[in-house]
Formats: structure tokens, sequence, C-alpha cells
């Protein structure tokens, strides 16, 4: 019997959209082999402490450190100065909606209809060469009616609670008790993981009049 060798680079790879996909551990393949083989290391004994003491609290942070490890240094973009509008209001005297970037939208308007997770997954090339599809949520919708699916983040924590991306029912909860004058009759919500380019330039633009056509005060930007 005979099969293929597997060297680490390519262990390592295989969590970014391979045959390993796991959008939690894809910053594996940004690591050298020997970062990999310490990362991994680190897990397996931190792991192992945990097992002991039934703290795993170390582990998500060691996780974390690491993400930020390999993903320090990868923006692309720089701004010396952009707009700002000061706000000369009270935010108990206005209307807020949110904006979300995190895949959210509601059963009944699937910006790609019959796409699981899995299928998004595997085209990230095409989502990152296209422009994002803005989907409308009604302002009073339950967050355990709000869908979720998106090529670039581990969803899972979504599904768990839709607020951890997308926080439609904190922001209710505020309104609730007069910290925000209101709440929108529309939040949007559509895939980060688009054409920069044409958000910036050609469906940004479009966005933000549908904004002031809502008459909305208040625009919580939310990145996932």
């Amino acid at each position: 019997m005979t099969h293929d060798e597997e060297s680490f680079e390519d262990f390592r790879r295989s969590f970014y959209y391979g045959s390993r996909s796991d959008l939690n551990f894809k910053f594996l393949a940004r690591l050298s082999d020997a970062d990999g083989a310490e990362f991994l290391r680190q897990l397996l004994e931190t792991l192992g402490d945990a097992f002991d003491t039934g703290e795993y609290d170390s582990v998500r942070e060691l996780v974390y450190n690491w993400q930020v490890r390999a993903y320090a240094g990868e923006a692309e973009y720089s701004y010396d100065s952009g707009p700002f509008v000061a706000v000369g209001r009270r935010l108990q005297d206005m209307t807020i909606t949110i904006v979300g970037a995190g895949g959210v939208f509601v059963e009944d308007d699937d910006p790609n209809p019959g796409e699981s997770q899995e299928d998004a997954e595997a085209r990230i090339s095409q989502y990152l060469r296209e422009p994002p599809t803005l989907c409308r949520i009604p302002g009073d919708t339950p967050g355990d009616e709000i869908r979720v699916r998106h090529p670039g983040y581990d969803i899972r924590g979504a599904r768990r609670d839709i607020n951890a991306v997308f926080p439609i029912d904190v922001v209710g909860d505020l309104a609730a008790d007069g910290v925000v004058g209101g709440v929108a009759a529309t939040h949007y919500g559509f895939v980060g993981a688009a054409s920069q380019l044409q958000l910036r330039s050609e469906v940004a633009p479009r966005w933000a009049d549908e904004l002031r056509a809502d008459e909305v005060d208040v625009c919580l930007l939310v990145a996932t």
C-alpha cells in the first residue's frame, strides 16, 4: 500500500481552505515550520495543563496570541486622515442602525440561496473579486431568526449567539433602556470578504444614500 507523503508545510497550509479547512486555525499557513511546530508544542502543553485544572481560558489566550502573531503587519491600507462628523446631539435622542460585515441575513432574504458554509469557503477567491450584496434585516427581528454564512471566519460562535457579530438584541435592549433614542426600521448585513475597491468606490456610497433615506442618525459598523 502506498500513500503520498505530506510535509509539515503541507499540513500547515491544509488548514487554509484546504483538506483540513478550519478558519480558527488558518493562521497556521502564515507561520514558518519552526513557528508552527512551536505553536503545536505550546498548544499540547497548555491542553495538558487544562485537562488537570479544568481551566481552558489559557488555551483560548494561547490561540489568540498566535493568531495576532501570524497576522501582524498584514494591513495593506493606511490612512493619515479621514472624514469625521462631530455628533451634535445626545445619543438618547438618536436613532441607530447596525451594518454588519459578518455575513448575516434573514432566511427569506438569502443573498445566495442554497449555498452552505462549506460552499462559501470553497468560493473565497470569487467572493474577494465580487462586490458585496447588502441584506436588509428588519429592526425588530429576533436574534435567533438571523442566519449567518461567511467564507472568511469560523461562524460557529455566531451561530450560537448572533449578537457576537451582529448585536441586534443588544441594541434593542439599549433602546428599551433609553440609552439610545430608538432602533431604525432596518438593519443591514453583508459579507466583508469582498472586492474592497468596489466596496469603497461604488457600493458604499450607494449604501450611505440608503441610510440617509432611512433617516438614521447613527450607524454601528460591526466588522469581523
